[in-house]
């Protein structure tokens, strides 16, 4: 199945039907996902307090900000990601709700992985990094206790997701 025929996919068991229809209609396009992350960029920005936990984030989940260099346009760019925390690390997960193509931030980091990190109101620098096979298998479930769709994303694309370890260097 194209991961880009969004009808065809099928309900995972560990979704409502109304969840589910708003994770169909938030990842129909790619327009729709990018658009929707500049606004949830806004509103971070706006009201930063409670996203690391998840309670000020629209979805309820730990979410952060990730600037990194474009690869292109050497321009900074900043993405809402969901993310897990792994000691002083953060763990992020290059889904793009199972399209086909890598995030734009995930080919960004891949280029240059000097970043910043924006946790609340708590800035840093960081470095990324892809998670070795070794540490995949070991975080892959314990990201997808955090964040199901996940896994249910990953089985609609041959492409594997990408997990990025962000390691801070120091203040922003």
């Amino acid at each position: 199945m194209a991961s880009t025929d969004r009808e065809s996919m099928e309900k995972p068991d560990f979704m409502s039907d109304e969840d589910w229809e708003q994770i169909k209609a938030q990842t129909a396009t790619l327009d729709r996902i990018r658009g929707d992350a500049r606004a949830d960029v806004a509103r971070y920005l706006a009201n930063p307090e409670g996203w690391a936990t998840g309670a000020g984030s629209p979805s309820g989940l730990p979410t952060l900000l990730l600037t990194c260099i474009g690869r292109k346009s050497g321009e900074k760019h900043t993405t809402p990601l969901v993310f897990m925390q792994d000691g002083e690390d953060m763990v992020v997960v290059g889904s793009l709700a199972g399209y086909d193509t890598h995030p734009a931030w995930y080919l960004n980091v891949s280029a240059n992985p000097q970043c910043w990190v924006q946790l609340d109101r708590r800035k840093m620098s960081a470095t990324a990094r892809d998670a070795t096979d070794a540490e995949r298998k070991a975080l892959w479930p314990r990201l997808t206790s955090i964040f199901p769709a996940w896994g249910h994303f990953q089985k609609q694309t041959d492409r594997p997701f990408a997990i990025v370890i962000l390691s801070p260097t120091g203040p922003a």
